[in-house]
């Protein structure tokens, strides 16, 4: 056994684990992006390249050229029925203006102001941060309308 000072126990060490994990991400990261390439690269080689080209490069097992029209539109026929799904999706879970739910639920912090004055001064004082709350509409609507 090495006889010697012991290191400090408040001396600061590194995080080796969260470096690996995050440069083992950059690295699977790194693959995947020059993957996508080599995909891409073979995609427009099957797709523009003739049939005697790729059977002088020894492929003759591929799919027909069909495929080669009909996956892109596929793929860009799925964006706008995504979004138009959400959108869909969206407006079905929104309850109707009339409903009381668009005003309030559960989860509100109802605006509440204090009567007392000494409360009323420390919350109107400039270097007081007001809780986030919830300001009822008919506050809103005489703010708005100029109604107060």
């Amino acid at each position: 056994m090495a006889s010697g000072p012991l290191p400090s126990p408040t001396l600061p060490t590194t995080p080796t684990t969260q470096h690996r994990a995050s440069e083992k991400r950059e690295y699977y990261g790194f693959v995947l992006y020059l993957s996508s390439f080599v995909a891409f690269g073979t995609y427009l080689a099957w797709a523009l390249l003739p049939d005697e080209v790729l059977h002088a490069l020894g492929i003759y097992y591929y799919p027909t050229r069909w495929w080669a029209i009909v996956f892109p539109v596929y793929i860009l026929g799925l964006i706008p029925f995504t979004i138009l799904m959400f959108t869909g999706i969206n407006l079905r879970r929104t309850p109707p203006l009339t409903s009381f739910d668009t005003v309030t639920d559960d989860c509100a912090n109802a605006l509440s102001i204090p009567l007392d004055p000494d409360k009323l001064r420390k919350l109107f004082s400039e270097d007081s941060i007001p809780e986030i709350e919830d300001i009822p509409i008919s506050l809103v609507n005489q703010v708005l309308y100029q109604q107060m």
